[in-house]
């Protein structure tokens, strides 16, 4: 009696086993490569009439199996689970233009503008990168001795690519003052900015003192 419930435990452990293996290879069935590695879809279509009515039929196949193939009355047919890639679309809008950039004269510079007409360029900033500018600056001067003078100033570039006379005014220097300016400008390469003065008539020479300032924008209008 006790052996055969020792073997009937036998028996037991032996049906565990296979019921084990069984299961496990259902488990393993059970992972298929459709799609495989790749991304890519097998498949079969029916060419043959003695096969099936009308043809055409298809099914998914898995390659990395047995039999995972066409029957010969069979032709394949293969796919991309993601699809292929479509054509690039046109270029979006512009975004909006980042951070300007501005440069600081500071009140940094001065020079004597003498009688006769001659043309005194007093330097500003330095350094300007190539782009489209909003100038700004302004003036304070003084007379150098009794007498009057038309004093004349405007915003001058000096890198190549273009100068601005926006912003150019004329003050009568009865005895001293300010005079404000504004304009815009180009800059092709580096350059700078500063203040072009003269006298257009007069008879005393006048102290001039710059402050002028340069911010960088996208676009001129």
């Amino acid at each position: 009696m006790g052996n055969s419930r020792r073997l009937g435990g036998g028996r037991r452990l032996a049906l565990a086993l296979v019921v084990g293996g069984a299961v496990f290879g259902i488990a393993t069935g059970v992972q298929a490569s459709i799609p495989d590695a790749s991304g890519i879809i097998h498949g079969c279509y029916n060419t043959s009439l003695a096969h099936g009515n009308p043809t055409g039929a298809l099914r998914v196949i898995d390659t990395g199996k047995v039999n995972g193939n066409c029957a010969n009355w069979e032709q394949p047919l293969n796919w991309n689970a993601r699809g292929v890639t479509g054509a690039t679309g046109p270029p979006g809008p512009t975004g909006p233009t980042g951070p300007s950039d501005g440069w600081d004269g500071g009140g940094c510079c001065g020079g004597t503008v003498p009688t006769g007409g001659t043309s005194v360029h007093i330097p500003g900033v330095s350094g300007l990168t190539p782009g489209s500018y909003m100038l700004s600056g302004h003036v304070v001067w003084n007379k150098l001795g009794s007498g009057t003078a038309d004093l004349l100033c405007f915003l001058d570039l000096t890198g190549i690519g273009g100068a601005t006379t926006g912003g150019a005014g004329t003050a009568t220097t009865a005895g001293g003052g300010t005079l404000s300016m504004a304009g815009s400008g180009t800059v092709a390469t580096t350059g700078s900015m500063g203040v072009e003065c003269q006298e257009e008539s007069g008879t005393v020479a006048v102290n001039v003192t710059t402050d002028v300032q340069a911010i960088k924008v996208g676009t001129l209008h």
